[in-house]
């Protein structure tokens, strides 16, 4: 393992909890929160992962309103955003996945209410009515449903109770944002609760678009209704049906205007970034966006998202004594259309559409237990994803359209089992062990058509019906290995070792020139790629300072691929590959009490992430930075409250700091992230009796200009690159109804 940049950064303690006391969650001590990482209830500073946790009070005081807003406040986690934010992937110490076919799954898996969420698109929600998120590092396998090599993103909403509760939140925001949360439940009769949750998010677009109307707007709808049926003290089910529509007008990427160097790779033409300097023939129109303003752009045509999602869960639950037994069904669908104005030019130079018609079903039937010094989980997982989808590029001065259209089938069987042993008070053992086997295939057919839509004929055709490569049935086994050390009741030890599992899978490029040589032959085999492995090492320390105040955690990590996943895009044609790949880094995170309503948490992770053998366009293979893991990123929060007249006001600001990073594999020059810094700042008051909460905050208080994702398509004269969002005011009331 090098260690060489992890001692220059100070050496490394560990990881775990930044939150406050939480509130539908059971409390222990200050920060601290019951989390079920090892799918029964325990302290986190128990628990021997790398965990990051918040309550729903928490998310709320912090202004975390969707899912992508949770990477301001834990440490090494990173959002990928491909399509204008139509698709979402979490990234967790630089394991990432950047692709921006729908059909991809990511190594850092989405999971709401134990149910595993597969398509990208499904992951850049509204948080409404959330009792607690935990974000687990490291290989996931011998306890939830999909394996997962890089961590994994739980998010729990609340639950019905016998007791009536509810609130409403309204907020007003920038861009004229009219945003509205609430949520009611309570007895229906003496075994059966309900709970209604509903959310609705509106706002005006934040890119001025010169030629029409603005784009990045908010038009978010979403609800969600559960039933809990509890006759006995020993069974309960909960129904859960939920639903989400989006209709926004999306795309809104920065036209940058870029060049192919000597090696291949994308150059700005002119000495700096901005302004951009002249491109001549680069843009059959020549047009070059000068005012450096990332909100702002000339876009002849305006992009859209539509997306929808329904789903409903049955979660089972019979204590039997010595064993508990669990089933959780779930059957939900997809539904998306996306385009953009790729060029962001006032030319109709290219355009790029995405669809997908996805239904998904998962099945899992899970036992635990506990005999003397024995817990233990055992499990069996059915997954199946049948998705439809399309892409299109339109490059309108050439009257050529690319289409791809296929239809990808995954099916997944695994059997899953952990055990911990406790060898004594202070010392215990943990097994872990998962066998997976996956089985998937692609119907992928690449057309040409002109402007009118008529066919021009067959490009490149991949099916079972053609070849065997477009099938695969791949097995393969998780492994986890750990010990557990308590030298005092205040400190936990831990070292583990973990086989992580990604399974193999199917490129479907929007444009399929990559894959053919010189001699117009046709690299079938780069159609696939294989399984992702990885082997983590990783120790750690858990510390609870005395007197209540607060916690002290950190770890070391090394992560060795075999096969890592790696993603690129040469010109138009975007592939995964195997190759090989090494992680090492550490993680620092505290939550501190110092004095009477003074909260300080934070937490900081350090990166030495490099992928090997990576194709270069000049036919050379290099050692490159792996994409969205800077070497360095830190996040604080300071938070003070204080009685005055009889309510409690309070001041919190909190910043997210990360060091320079790539957004492509072959650390092409323009897609280069310099370092840089969100900070934030809310403002609060309680009324005497609790029921009523008023804020004011302000997001990206310094106005940091920065990007989320680019791409590099300069052998067509430019790059994408899609901003991060600009300074956002906003204030809020919340109404409890308990």
């Amino acid at each position: 393992m090098k260690t060489g940049r992890i001692k220059r950064y100070g050496g490394a303690a560990l990881l775990a909890l930044a939150c406050t006391a939480p509130a539908a969650a059971q409390e222990s001590a200050p920060g601290e929160i019951i989390v079920t990482a090892q799918k029964r209830a325990q302290n986190a500073q128990d628990v021997g992962v790398a965990i990051t946790a918040f309550s729903g009070d928490q998310l709320q005081k912090l202004g975390v309103s969707t899912s992508s807003d949770l990477v301001a406040q834990t440490p090494g986690l990173q959002l990928v955003s491909p399509n204008g934010g139509s698709s979402n992937y979490f990234s967790l110490r630089g394991v990432t996945q950047n692709d921006f076919g729908d059909h991809q799954e990511s190594p850092v898996a989405t999971y709401i209410d134990e149910v595993y969420v597969s398509q990208s698109a499904g992951t850049g929600f509204q948080l409404f009515d959330i009792d607690r998120v935990e974000v687990l590092r490291g290989p996931q396998g011998t306890l939830f449903g999909r394996n997962a090599t890089g961590g994994l993103v739980h998010f729990l909403t609340r639950r019905p109770t016998f007791t009536p509760d509810g609130y409403v939140t309204v907020g007003l925001g920038s861009y004229d944002q009219v945003r509205a949360e609430g949520a009611y439940g309570g007895p229906i009769s003496d075994t059966l609760a309900f709970r209604l949750s509903a959310e609705t998010n509106h706002h005006d677009g934040y890119v001025k678009n010169r030629l029409g109307r603005d784009l990045n707007n908010g038009n978010d709808n979403a609800a969600r209704l559960q039933l809990l049926f509890k006759p006995t003290d020993d069974f309960q089910a909960l129904l859960s049906v939920r639903g989400t529509r989006q209709q926004v007008r999306a795309g809104a990427y920065e036209h940058a205007t870029s060049v192919l160097g000597a090696d291949g790779l994308g150059r700005y033409v002119g000495a700096n970034e901005n302004p951009y300097g002249t491109c001549p023939g680069c843009d059959p129109n020549g047009y070059v966006d000068t005012d450096g303003n990332p909100y702002a752009g000339d876009y002849d045509k305006v992009g859209y998202s539509h997306i929808r999602t329904f789903g409903t869960t049955a979660n089972l639950s019979w204590d039997t004594g010595p064993v508990t037994l669990h089933s959780i069904t779930d059957y939900s669908y997809l539904r998306k259309r996306y385009t953009e104005d790729s060029d962001a030019s006032p030319a109709p130079y290219m355009t790029f559409t995405l669809g997908s018609d996805v239904d998904q079903f998962s099945q899992e039937l899970r036992a635990d237990g506990k005999s003397g010094a024995l817990s233990w989980v055992a499990g069996l997982y059915f997954l199946s994803i049948d998705g439809t989808y399309s892409s299109h590029i339109g490059l309108p001065l050439f009257d050529t359209d690319i289409v791809a259209n296929y239809r990808q089938k995954t099916r997944n069987y695994s059997a899953f089992g952990q055990m911990e042993y406790a060898l004594s008070p202070r010392l215990s053992l943990i097994g872990g062990l998962r066998w997976s086997e996956d089985r998937k295939s692609i119907d992928y057919l690449a057309t040409l058509k002109d402007n009118a839509g008529a066919d021009l004929g067959t490009v490149f055709a991949f099916s079972p019906a053609t070849t065997p490569l477009a099938r695969m049935n791949k097995g393969n086994w998780s492994a986890r290995a750990q010990v557990n050390f308590k030298p005092v009741d205040a400190l936990l030890l831990y070292a583990s070792w973990n086989r992580g599992l990604k399974g193999g899978g199917f490129n479907a490029p929007a444009d399929v020139s990559g894959i053919f040589d010189s001699s117009g032959q046709a690299d079938v085999a780069r159609m696939r790629f294989g399984n992702e492995v990885l082997y983590s090492y990783e120790t750690g320390a858990k510390l609870t300072l005395p007197g209540g105040l607060g916690h002290i955690n950190g770890a070391l990590f090394h992560y060795d691929y075999d096969g890592y996943q790696a993603f690129d895009l040469q010109g138009l044609t975007q592939f995964v590959y195997n190759t090989t790949a090494r992680i090492s880094g550490a993680d620092l995170e505290w939550f501190l009490a110092p004095y009477r309503g003074v909260t300080l948490s934070g937490g900081a992770t350090f990166l030495d992430a490099k992928a090997r053998n990576i194709p270069m366009p000049d036919g050379s293979h290099a050692t490159r930075r792996i994409v969205l893991a800077p070497d360095v990123t830190l996040n604080g929060v300071a938070r003070y409250e204080w009685a005055i007249g009889g309510m409690t006001a309070s001041v919190q600001a909190d910043a997210k700091y990360m060091s320079s990073h790539y957004f492509n594999i072959s650390n092409a020059p323009t897609t280069y992230q310099k370092g840089y810094t969100v900070a934030n700042a809310r403002v609060g008051l309680t009324l005497a009796d609790g029921r009523i909460d008023v804020a004011a905050y302000v997001k990206n208080l310094t106005k940091t200009r920065y990007r989320v994702i680019a791409f590099d398509i300069s052998s067509l004269g430019l790059t994408e690159r899609y901003p991060g969002r600009p300074r956002w005011f906003g204030v809020e009331a919340t109404l409890h109804l308990n």
